[in-house]
C-alpha cells in the first residue's frame, strides 16, 4: 500500500462488449437515482470496447458520490448497449495499513545478544485497532496492540512507531520481517520483509 493524500471516493472494475461497426464512438453514462451525472466519449478498437475504472493508461477515472450507481454504454443511435451497477466507496470505508520505515541492527550477533527492530505504521482509512508483530522465519516472536484514526497519512508514517527486541539462541541465519493485523478487515495482513539476520556461535 502505498498512502495517498487526496482521499476521495474510489470505484474499481470495467464493462465490455462488441459493437457493430469496427470503429464507433459509444457514450458511457454514469447514472445516479436515474438522474445521469457523468457522461464520456470514447470510441472501440475493432468493434470491442472495454471501458475501466480506476487509475492508469486507458481508464476512465472521475469521482462521483459515493454509493451505488448505474453505468450505462450507449451507441451511436443512443441504443443501450450494457447496464451495470457499480458501488462506488470512500477511503474512509475500511481501514488500510501497512509496515512502513523498518530497520534493524546490528545484522550479525551471537548467540545470547539481541536483535533491535524498528517499524512505523502507515495509515490510510477509517479508525481501527491492529496488532503489530514481528516475525522471525514467518512466526510471530513479539507483538504490540494499537489503534490509529481515520484518514489518509501524508507523511507515509504518521502511526505509531514499534521497536522490537529480540535474542537468538542458535546460530544460523534468520529472516526478519514486520506484520501488521487489522481488526475487522477482508483484506489480510500485511507483511513486509525487514531483512536477514546472521546468528554466530
Amino acid at each position: 500500500m502505498e498512502p495517498v493524500c487526496d482521499g476521495g471516493p474510489r470505484r474499481t472494475g470495467s464493462v465490455e462488449g462488441q459493437a457493430g461497426d469496427c470503429k464507433a464512438e459509444l457514450l458511457l453514462e454514469i447514472v445516479d437515482e436515474d438522474e445521469t451525472i457523468e457522461e464520456v466519449t470514447f470510441e472501440t478498437n475493432n468493434g470491442r470496447w472495454s471501458v475501466g475504472f480506476g487509475e492508469g493508461p486507458g481508464q476512465v477515472w472521475t469521482i462521483p458520490s459515493q454509493g451505488d450507481k448505474r453505468v450505462r454504454i450507449r451507441g451511436p443511435d443512443g441504443e443501450i448497449l450494457a447496464s451495470e451497477r457499480l458501488t462506488v466507496s470512500h477511503y474512509l470505508d475500511s481501514p488500510d495499513l501497512a509496515v512502513w520505515r523498518s530497520e534493524f541492527e546490528p545484522e550479525t550477533v551471537s548467540v545470547g545478544e539481541d536483535v533491535t527492530v524498528v517499524f512505523s505504521i502507515a495509515t490510510f482509512g477509517s479508525e481501527t485497532s491492529f496488532t503489530a508483530a514481528l516475525l522471525v522465519d514467518g512466526k510471530a516472536v513479539e507483538t504490540r496492540n494499537g489503534t490509529v484514526d481515520s484518514g489518509p497519512d501524508c507523511q507515509h508514517a504518521s502511526g505509531p512507531e514499534y521497536e522490537f527486541s529480540y535474542t537468538f539462541e542458535e546460530p544460523g541465519e534468520y529472516e526478519l520481517a514486520g506484520r501488521i493485523t487489522v481488526d475487522g478487515s477482508s483484506k489480510g495482513d500485511h507483511i513486509r520483509s525487514i531483512g536477514t539476520v546472521t546468528v554466530t556461535q
